[in-house]
Protein backbone atom coordinates (compact mmCIF):
# COMPACT_ATOMS: atom_id res chain seq x y z
CA UNK A 1 0.00 0.00 0.00
CA UNK A 2 1.04 3.59 -0.68
CA UNK A 3 0.05 6.49 1.60
CA UNK A 4 -0.74 9.58 -0.45
CA UNK A 5 -1.52 13.08 0.81
CA UNK A 6 -3.88 15.12 -1.31
CA UNK A 7 -4.96 18.77 -1.32
CA UNK A 8 -8.14 20.03 -2.91
CA UNK A 9 -7.49 23.16 -4.96
CA UNK A 10 -9.30 26.15 -3.49
CA UNK A 11 -10.43 24.53 -0.25
CA UNK A 12 -8.70 25.67 2.95
CA UNK A 13 -7.64 22.92 5.34
CA UNK A 14 -8.43 20.26 2.76
CA UNK A 15 -5.32 18.09 3.01
CA UNK A 16 -6.18 14.43 3.57
CA UNK A 17 -4.56 11.04 3.14
CA UNK A 18 -5.54 8.04 1.07
CA UNK A 19 -4.12 4.52 1.23
CA UNK A 20 -4.06 2.70 -2.10
CA UNK A 21 -2.33 -0.34 -3.60
CA UNK A 22 0.86 0.21 -5.59
CA UNK A 23 -0.55 -1.63 -8.60
CA UNK A 24 -3.80 0.36 -8.55
CA UNK A 25 -4.74 2.65 -11.44
CA UNK A 26 -5.40 6.38 -11.47
CA UNK A 27 -9.18 5.86 -11.90
CA UNK A 28 -9.05 3.69 -8.76
CA UNK A 29 -7.34 6.58 -6.94
CA UNK A 30 -10.15 8.91 -8.04
CA UNK A 31 -12.70 6.51 -6.59
CA UNK A 32 -10.75 6.27 -3.31
CA UNK A 33 -10.66 10.08 -3.06
CA UNK A 34 -14.37 10.39 -3.86
CA UNK A 35 -15.23 7.83 -1.17
CA UNK A 36 -12.94 9.46 1.42
CA UNK A 37 -14.38 12.93 0.79
CA UNK A 38 -17.98 11.66 0.40
CA UNK A 39 -18.49 13.43 -2.90
CA UNK A 40 -21.95 13.11 -4.42
CA UNK A 41 -20.78 13.22 -8.01
CA UNK A 42 -19.04 10.68 -10.24
CA UNK A 43 -15.38 10.11 -9.33
CA UNK A 44 -14.49 10.37 -13.00
CA UNK A 45 -15.21 14.11 -12.85
CA UNK A 46 -12.24 14.67 -10.52
CA UNK A 47 -9.07 16.09 -12.05
CA UNK A 48 -5.81 14.87 -10.49
CA UNK A 49 -2.42 16.56 -10.91
CA UNK A 50 0.96 15.27 -9.78
CA UNK A 51 2.35 17.68 -7.15
CA UNK A 52 5.92 17.16 -8.33
CA UNK A 53 8.04 19.47 -10.46
CA UNK A 54 10.13 18.40 -13.43
CA UNK A 55 13.35 18.67 -11.41
CA UNK A 56 12.21 16.38 -8.58
CA UNK A 57 10.77 18.78 -6.01
CA UNK A 58 7.49 17.94 -4.26
CA UNK A 59 5.01 20.33 -2.65
CA UNK A 60 4.36 20.60 1.06
CA UNK A 61 1.55 22.01 3.18
CA UNK A 62 0.78 23.20 6.70
CA UNK A 63 3.26 26.06 6.84
CA UNK A 64 1.73 29.25 8.30
CA UNK A 65 4.53 31.36 6.84
CA UNK A 66 4.00 30.26 3.25
CA UNK A 67 1.83 33.24 2.30
CA UNK A 68 4.39 35.79 3.51
CA UNK A 69 7.52 34.05 2.30
CA UNK A 70 6.65 32.48 -1.04
CA UNK A 71 7.74 34.27 -4.23
CA UNK A 72 6.03 34.91 -7.51
CA UNK A 73 8.35 32.34 -9.11
CA UNK A 74 6.84 29.62 -6.97
CA UNK A 75 3.39 30.80 -8.00
CA UNK A 76 4.15 30.31 -11.67
CA UNK A 77 5.99 27.04 -11.06
CA UNK A 78 3.07 25.48 -9.21
CA UNK A 79 0.59 26.73 -11.78
CA UNK A 80 2.48 24.67 -14.34
CA UNK A 81 1.61 21.54 -12.37
CA UNK A 82 -2.06 22.12 -13.16
CA UNK A 83 -1.55 22.18 -16.92
CA UNK A 84 -1.58 18.42 -17.48
CA UNK A 85 -3.62 15.81 -15.66
CA UNK A 86 -2.08 12.57 -14.43
CA UNK A 87 -2.21 9.95 -17.18
CA UNK A 88 -5.09 7.59 -16.27
CA UNK A 89 -3.07 4.63 -17.57
CA UNK A 90 -0.28 5.12 -15.02
CA UNK A 91 0.13 2.83 -12.00
CA UNK A 92 0.33 4.31 -8.52
CA UNK A 93 3.65 2.63 -7.71
CA UNK A 94 5.31 4.10 -10.79
CA UNK A 95 4.11 7.60 -9.93
CA UNK A 96 4.74 7.72 -6.19
CA UNK A 97 7.21 4.95 -5.35
CA UNK A 98 9.90 6.28 -2.99
CA UNK A 99 8.22 9.67 -2.52
CA UNK A 100 8.66 11.34 0.91
CA UNK A 101 5.61 11.52 3.17
CA UNK A 102 6.41 14.07 5.88
CA UNK A 103 4.47 17.30 5.23
CA UNK A 104 4.33 16.37 1.57
CA UNK A 105 1.49 16.86 -0.88
CA UNK A 106 1.48 14.20 -3.60
CA UNK A 107 -1.73 14.96 -5.47
CA UNK A 108 -3.56 18.19 -6.30
CA UNK A 109 -7.28 17.55 -6.67
CA UNK A 110 -9.58 19.80 -8.67
CA UNK A 111 -13.28 19.16 -8.07
CA UNK A 112 -15.93 20.12 -10.63
CA UNK A 113 -17.41 23.59 -9.92
CA UNK A 114 -20.75 23.77 -8.17
CA UNK A 115 -23.56 24.66 -10.55
CA UNK A 116 -23.93 28.46 -10.53
CA UNK A 117 -20.50 29.08 -8.99
CA UNK A 118 -18.58 32.13 -10.30
CA UNK A 119 -15.17 31.05 -8.96
CA UNK A 120 -12.66 30.58 -11.76
CA UNK A 121 -10.05 27.86 -12.00
CA UNK A 122 -7.34 30.51 -11.54
CA UNK A 123 -9.02 31.61 -8.31
CA UNK A 124 -8.89 28.06 -7.00
CA UNK A 125 -5.22 27.81 -7.90
CA UNK A 126 -4.40 31.10 -6.14
CA UNK A 127 -6.05 29.95 -2.94
CA UNK A 128 -4.32 26.60 -2.76
CA UNK A 129 -0.97 28.26 -3.46
CA UNK A 130 -1.29 30.12 -0.18
CA UNK A 131 -1.00 26.77 1.56
CA UNK A 132 1.69 25.11 -0.51
CA UNK A 133 5.39 25.56 -1.17
CA UNK A 134 8.18 23.52 -2.65
CA UNK A 135 9.60 20.97 -0.26
CA UNK A 136 13.37 20.72 0.14
CA UNK A 137 14.84 18.47 -2.52
CA UNK A 138 16.42 15.23 -1.34
CA UNK A 139 17.98 12.26 -3.10
CA UNK A 140 15.40 9.56 -3.72
CA UNK A 141 16.31 7.89 -7.02
CA UNK A 142 19.26 5.47 -6.73
CA UNK A 143 21.02 3.94 -9.73
CA UNK A 144 23.60 1.14 -9.93
CA UNK A 145 27.11 2.38 -10.67
CA UNK A 146 28.49 1.44 -14.08
CA UNK A 147 32.05 2.75 -13.76
CA UNK A 148 34.98 0.40 -14.37
CA UNK A 149 37.18 -0.13 -11.32
CA UNK A 150 40.43 -0.02 -13.29
CA UNK A 151 39.80 3.68 -13.92
CA UNK A 152 40.32 4.69 -10.28
CA UNK A 153 42.99 2.30 -9.04
CA UNK A 154 44.97 4.85 -7.05
CA UNK A 155 47.13 2.17 -5.41
CA UNK A 156 48.46 1.26 -8.86
CA UNK A 157 49.50 4.77 -9.89
CA UNK A 158 53.17 3.99 -9.31
CA UNK A 159 53.11 1.03 -11.72
CA UNK A 160 51.29 3.09 -14.34
CA UNK A 161 53.70 6.02 -13.97
CA UNK A 162 56.71 3.77 -14.51
CA UNK A 163 55.26 2.08 -17.59
CA UNK A 164 55.89 3.05 -21.21
CA UNK A 165 52.35 4.42 -21.40
CA UNK A 166 51.60 6.37 -18.19
CA UNK A 167 48.00 7.10 -19.21
CA UNK A 168 44.81 5.70 -17.68
CA UNK A 169 41.81 5.64 -20.01
CA UNK A 170 38.65 6.76 -18.20
CA UNK A 171 35.67 6.55 -20.59
CA UNK A 172 33.14 5.54 -17.92
CA UNK A 173 34.28 8.22 -15.45
CA UNK A 174 34.13 10.74 -18.28
CA UNK A 175 30.54 9.71 -19.00
CA UNK A 176 29.53 9.60 -15.32
CA UNK A 177 30.62 13.18 -14.56
CA UNK A 178 29.26 14.67 -17.79
CA UNK A 179 27.05 17.64 -16.83
CA UNK A 180 28.04 17.17 -13.18
CA UNK A 181 31.40 18.91 -13.15
CA UNK A 182 33.10 16.88 -15.91
CA UNK A 183 36.05 14.48 -15.94
CA UNK A 184 38.60 13.93 -18.74
CA UNK A 185 38.42 10.82 -20.98
CA UNK A 186 41.92 9.89 -19.76
CA UNK A 187 44.51 11.12 -17.31
CA UNK A 188 48.30 11.18 -17.39
CA UNK A 189 50.05 9.90 -14.25
CA UNK A 190 52.95 12.11 -13.12
CA UNK A 191 55.45 11.25 -10.41
CA UNK A 192 53.93 14.14 -8.45
CA UNK A 193 50.57 12.34 -8.38
CA UNK A 194 52.18 9.12 -7.16
CA UNK A 195 53.75 10.97 -4.23
CA UNK A 196 50.59 13.00 -3.71
CA UNK A 197 48.50 9.85 -3.26
CA UNK A 198 50.94 8.42 -0.74
CA UNK A 199 50.47 11.55 1.37
CA UNK A 200 46.71 11.74 0.88
CA UNK A 201 46.07 8.11 1.77
CA UNK A 202 47.57 8.62 5.22
CA UNK A 203 45.36 11.66 5.82
CA UNK A 204 42.02 10.33 4.56
CA UNK A 205 40.88 8.84 7.84
CA UNK A 206 42.57 11.28 10.20
CA UNK A 207 40.78 13.63 12.56
CA UNK A 208 41.46 16.88 10.70
CA UNK A 209 40.03 18.15 7.44
CA UNK A 210 42.16 17.77 4.31
CA UNK A 211 42.54 20.63 1.83
CA UNK A 212 44.00 20.15 -1.65
CA UNK A 213 45.35 23.39 -3.09
CA UNK A 214 47.23 24.26 -6.25
CA UNK A 215 47.11 26.43 -9.34
CA UNK A 216 44.06 26.22 -11.60
CA UNK A 217 44.20 23.38 -14.12
CA UNK A 218 46.77 21.14 -12.41
CA UNK A 219 44.31 18.30 -11.70
CA UNK A 220 42.90 18.88 -8.19
CA UNK A 221 39.27 18.25 -9.10
CA UNK A 222 40.22 15.24 -11.18
CA UNK A 223 42.13 13.70 -8.28
CA UNK A 224 39.32 14.48 -5.83
CA UNK A 225 36.85 12.58 -8.03
CA UNK A 226 39.24 9.62 -8.15
CA UNK A 227 39.35 9.68 -4.35
CA UNK A 228 35.55 9.76 -4.23
CA UNK A 229 35.32 6.54 -6.25
CA UNK A 230 38.19 4.96 -4.33
CA UNK A 231 36.40 5.59 -1.03
CA UNK A 232 32.99 4.49 -2.28
CA UNK A 233 33.94 1.45 -4.35
CA UNK A 234 37.14 0.13 -2.78
CA UNK A 235 36.84 1.25 0.84
CA UNK A 236 33.01 0.79 0.70
CA UNK A 237 32.34 4.13 2.42
CA UNK A 238 29.37 6.44 2.09
CA UNK A 239 30.55 9.48 0.14
CA UNK A 240 28.82 12.79 -0.60
CA UNK A 241 30.38 14.98 -3.30
CA UNK A 242 29.43 18.67 -3.58
CA UNK A 243 30.81 20.31 -6.72
CA UNK A 244 30.70 23.93 -7.82
CA UNK A 245 29.59 24.28 -11.43
CA UNK A 246 30.39 27.19 -13.71
CA UNK A 247 27.04 27.44 -15.44
CA UNK A 248 24.53 30.24 -15.53
CA UNK A 249 21.55 28.27 -14.21
CA UNK A 250 23.28 25.37 -12.44
CA UNK A 251 25.71 26.52 -9.79
CA UNK A 252 26.30 23.18 -8.08
CA UNK A 253 25.93 19.43 -8.24
CA UNK A 254 25.57 16.88 -5.44
CA UNK A 255 26.36 13.17 -5.87
CA UNK A 256 25.90 10.54 -3.15
CA UNK A 257 27.55 7.10 -3.20
CA UNK A 258 26.12 4.57 -0.74
CA UNK A 259 29.26 2.38 -0.61
CA UNK A 260 27.33 -0.60 -1.97
CA UNK A 261 27.40 0.15 -5.68
CA UNK A 262 24.55 2.68 -5.95
CA UNK A 263 24.47 6.45 -6.38
CA UNK A 264 22.00 9.34 -6.54
CA UNK A 265 22.55 12.89 -7.74
CA UNK A 266 20.96 16.28 -8.36
CA UNK A 267 22.16 19.65 -9.60
CA UNK A 268 21.13 23.30 -9.40
CA UNK A 269 20.26 23.09 -5.70
CA UNK A 270 19.49 25.80 -3.15
CA UNK A 271 21.51 25.91 0.07
CA UNK A 272 18.52 24.54 2.00
CA UNK A 273 18.36 21.57 -0.41
CA UNK A 274 22.02 20.75 0.16
CA UNK A 275 21.51 21.05 3.89
CA UNK A 276 18.57 18.65 3.67
CA UNK A 277 20.67 16.16 1.71
CA UNK A 278 23.45 16.48 4.28
CA UNK A 279 20.83 15.59 6.88
CA UNK A 280 19.90 12.50 4.87
CA UNK A 281 23.43 11.13 4.91
CA UNK A 282 25.04 12.37 8.10
CA UNK A 283 27.63 9.57 8.23
CA UNK A 284 29.02 10.28 4.76
CA UNK A 285 32.55 11.41 4.00
CA UNK A 286 32.01 14.83 2.40
CA UNK A 287 34.14 15.94 -0.55
CA UNK A 288 33.77 19.56 -1.69
CA UNK A 289 35.14 20.75 -5.01
CA UNK A 290 35.73 24.27 -6.28
CA UNK A 291 34.56 26.40 -3.35
CA UNK A 292 36.68 29.01 -1.58
CA UNK A 293 37.60 28.97 2.09
CA UNK A 294 35.21 31.85 2.65
CA UNK A 295 32.45 29.76 1.12
CA UNK A 296 33.02 26.62 3.17
CA UNK A 297 33.78 28.39 6.47
CA UNK A 298 30.86 30.82 6.24
CA UNK A 299 28.68 30.13 9.30
CA UNK A 300 25.60 30.88 7.21
CA UNK A 301 26.60 28.09 4.83
CA UNK A 302 27.36 25.28 7.24
CA UNK A 303 25.99 22.87 4.63
CA UNK A 304 29.42 23.07 2.98
CA UNK A 305 31.38 21.67 5.93
CA UNK A 306 33.72 19.03 4.56
CA UNK A 307 36.22 16.25 5.07
CA UNK A 308 38.15 16.93 1.85
CA UNK A 309 38.21 20.18 -0.12
CA UNK A 310 39.86 20.94 -3.48
CA UNK A 311 40.33 24.64 -4.19
CA UNK A 312 42.48 26.88 -6.39
CA UNK A 313 42.29 29.63 -3.79
CA UNK A 314 44.53 30.09 -0.78
CA UNK A 315 43.51 28.31 2.40
CA UNK A 316 44.63 29.92 5.62
CA UNK A 317 44.65 27.28 8.36
CA UNK A 318 44.76 29.10 11.69
CA UNK A 319 46.69 27.80 14.70
CA UNK A 320 43.51 26.21 16.10
CA UNK A 321 42.49 24.69 12.75
CA UNK A 322 43.52 21.05 12.42
CA UNK A 323 43.09 21.08 8.65
CA UNK A 324 45.91 19.47 6.68
CA UNK A 325 46.81 21.47 3.58
CA UNK A 326 48.38 19.48 0.72
CA UNK A 327 49.68 21.05 -2.49
CA UNK A 328 49.32 19.40 -5.89
CA UNK A 329 52.25 20.86 -7.88
CA UNK A 330 52.01 22.51 -11.28
CA UNK A 331 53.06 20.58 -14.38
CA UNK A 332 56.74 20.63 -15.29
CA UNK A 333 57.64 21.25 -18.92
CA UNK A 334 59.14 17.74 -19.12
CA UNK A 335 55.80 16.22 -18.09
CA UNK A 336 53.94 18.38 -20.60
CA UNK A 337 56.30 17.17 -23.32
CA UNK A 338 55.71 13.54 -22.39
CA UNK A 339 51.97 14.17 -22.26
CA UNK A 340 52.05 15.72 -25.73
CA UNK A 341 53.98 12.76 -27.13
CA UNK A 342 51.65 10.23 -25.49
CA UNK A 343 48.37 11.77 -26.68
CA UNK A 344 46.87 13.52 -29.70
CA UNK A 345 47.64 16.86 -28.11
CA UNK A 346 49.16 18.42 -31.21
CA UNK A 347 45.95 17.72 -33.17
CA UNK A 348 43.47 18.46 -30.38
CA UNK A 349 44.99 21.91 -29.87
CA UNK A 350 44.78 22.66 -33.59
CA UNK A 351 48.54 23.08 -33.96
CA UNK A 352 48.63 20.36 -36.61
CA UNK A 353 45.95 18.51 -38.55
CA UNK A 354 48.09 15.37 -38.85
CA UNK A 355 50.82 14.01 -36.57
CA UNK A 356 53.94 13.22 -38.57
CA UNK A 357 57.26 11.74 -37.53
CA UNK A 358 58.98 15.05 -38.26
CA UNK A 359 56.44 17.13 -36.29
CA UNK A 360 58.54 19.39 -34.01
CA UNK A 361 56.61 18.49 -30.84
CA UNK A 362 59.30 19.75 -28.45
CA UNK A 363 59.28 23.17 -30.13
CA UNK A 364 55.47 23.34 -30.11
CA UNK A 365 55.34 22.33 -26.44
CA UNK A 366 57.86 25.01 -25.49
CA UNK A 367 55.84 27.66 -27.31
CA UNK A 368 52.58 26.47 -25.74
CA UNK A 369 54.14 26.37 -22.27
CA UNK A 370 55.01 30.04 -22.64
CA UNK A 371 51.28 30.82 -22.62
CA UNK A 372 49.93 28.02 -20.39
CA UNK A 373 52.53 27.76 -17.66
CA UNK A 374 52.08 24.67 -15.50
CA UNK A 375 48.35 24.32 -16.10
CA UNK A 376 47.42 21.24 -18.11
CA UNK A 377 43.98 22.70 -18.74
CA UNK A 378 45.48 25.78 -20.39
CA UNK A 379 48.11 23.69 -22.14
CA UNK A 380 45.34 21.73 -23.90
CA UNK A 381 43.56 24.81 -25.24
CA UNK A 382 43.96 26.08 -28.79
CA UNK A 383 46.83 28.52 -29.28
CA UNK A 384 44.63 31.35 -30.50
CA UNK A 385 42.50 31.19 -27.36
CA UNK A 386 45.60 31.35 -25.17
CA UNK A 387 47.05 34.27 -27.11
CA UNK A 388 43.78 36.21 -26.84
CA UNK A 389 43.61 35.58 -23.09
CA UNK A 390 47.20 36.75 -22.52
CA UNK A 391 46.61 39.80 -24.70
CA UNK A 392 43.46 40.61 -22.73
CA UNK A 393 45.28 40.22 -19.41
CA UNK A 394 48.08 42.52 -20.58
CA UNK A 395 45.59 45.16 -21.70
CA UNK A 396 43.85 44.97 -18.34
CA UNK A 397 47.15 45.52 -16.52
CA UNK A 398 47.99 48.42 -18.83
CA UNK A 399 44.78 50.18 -17.84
Amino acid sequence: MVKLFCAVVGVAGSAFEVDIAEDASVPALKKAIAVDQKYDFAASKLQLFLAKTADGGWLRSDDPDVTSTRSGDILEQVKKLLNEEIDPAEEIGDLFGGAPTKKTIHVLVVVPPVVGSKRSADGQVEEVLKRLKLIDKTLTEFTPLAVKEEEFQLDKLSLTQQSDDPIVMTPTLHEFWKMYGEFPPYYFVRMEEVMFWKVMKKLLFGEGRVVIIGSPGVGKSCFLMLIAFYLACIEKKEVLVIRRLKERKRLNAVVYFDGNGFYARLSGLRSRDIEAIRGQFQDSIVLVDGFTQAGVDNPDKSYLSFDLLATSCQFDAKHDDRSKVVVLPAWRDADLLQYAKSTKWVIETGLRTVLRKDTPIAKLVKEQHFYSGGSLREFCKERQELEERVEGDCCAVGK
